[in-house]
């Protein structure tokens, strides 16, 4: 932005007037742009400094400002009566009033603002009752509400009843947490979501059919090449040289035909009476499910494993 002081005042006489005055008791007035007729008016009590200041009878400078697009009054001692010169001012897209001492009555003043995109009415003495004032803002999109006397029924009763009227894009914000987004941004979140959830799903059918594919074209598997991999990946954590739980090794040929504890869990071209696959095959929700840690093998897995077995349970 640039200060009216390098730009010329855009605008008639009394809106040039206006925004000088307002300049002299200590406002601040940037224009969008260099050349831009649009610009931003901020009255502060605590740029004043030693210049007399902005007081409640100044207000009707602000009915000038016909090509102002942004108003801040931030001044403590604002009240519904600074509010009300705003209400002609029809180009308004942005009006901060927060941290004033401002009722219900300044919404009735500014509820003509037909092109108002964006509300902020934090800390101050607004009420549902006063909500309704501003129900043919049409274009508002973003209304703060934190720390007034707003419930937060009647907030989510107003943004769905502007959204029924057409607004669709307006968002609330009643404090920390309590951010109403708007049925606009809902919708589009949930076409993400949707859109990560269906490319996850294909990713995963993908990857699962690519899985099947693998282990279904392993026609002769052998321990070495095929299975201990697995084994490897999946379960030697428990069952190596350095934890053999269950007295069960997997990291070798020779520890696995040795099996638990002394009792064997492999018989050769059986795999209907071999433990280790039935240990395998149990559900997640059996605490004997082998795997014990981590996600149960995948079945393509399941019956290359099978498939081992039931040729010999061969080493090479």
């Amino acid at each position: 932005m640039v200060t009216a002081s390098v730009v010329a005042c855009a605008g008639p006489p009394d809106e040039k007037s206006a925004i000088a005055k307002i300049e002299s008791l200590g406002g601040r007035v940037l224009y969008i742009a260099k050349d831009s007729k649009e610009y931003s008016v901020t009255i502060t009590k605590d740029m004043f400094g030693d210049k007399k200041g902005f007081t409640e009878a100044d207000t009707k400078l602000l009915a000038d400002l016909q090509t102002a697009v942004e108003i801040s009054i931030q001044h403590p001692d604002a009240t519904d009566a600074w509010v009300e010169p705003l209400k002609k001012l029809t180009s308004l897209k942005k009006l901060h009033l927060e941290k004033t001492k401002i009722t219900d009555a300044a919404l009735a003043h500014i509820a003509g603002l037909s092109n108002l995109e964006y509300l902020n009415l934090y800390s101050t003495g607004v009420t549902d009752a006063g909500l309704d004032n501003l129900k043919n803002l049409g274009k508002l999109k973003s209304l703060y509400l934190w720390q007034t006397k707003v419930t937060e029924a009647k907030a989510k009763a107003f943004q769905a009843a502007m959204a029924k009227a057409g607004n669709k894009d307006l968002s609330i914000n009643l404090g920390v947490a309590k951010d109403l987004r708007s049925v606009n941004v809902v919708a589009r979140l949930q076409a993400q979501r949707a859109s990560s959830t269906k490319a996850a799903k294909e990713a995963a059918a993908k990857a699962a059919k690519a899985e099947a594919e693998k282990y279904a074209a392993i026609k002769e598997p052998k321990f070495g090449k095929d299975i201990l991999p697995i084994f490897k990946r999946s379960c030697v954590e428990c069952h190596d040289k350095k934890k053999a739980k269950g007295k069960f090794r997997l990291d070798t040929f020779a520890e696995l035909q040795k099996g638990a504890d002394g009792k064997p869990v492999l018989v050769a071209k059986k795999p209907d009476e071999s433990l280790l696959l039935e240990l395998i095959k149990l559900p997640d929700s059996d605490d004997e499910r082998m795997p014990n840690k981590g996600s149960r093998l995948s079945d393509p897995v399941i019956a290359m494993i099978h498939r081992w077995i039931e040729q010999g349970a061969l080493e090479k």
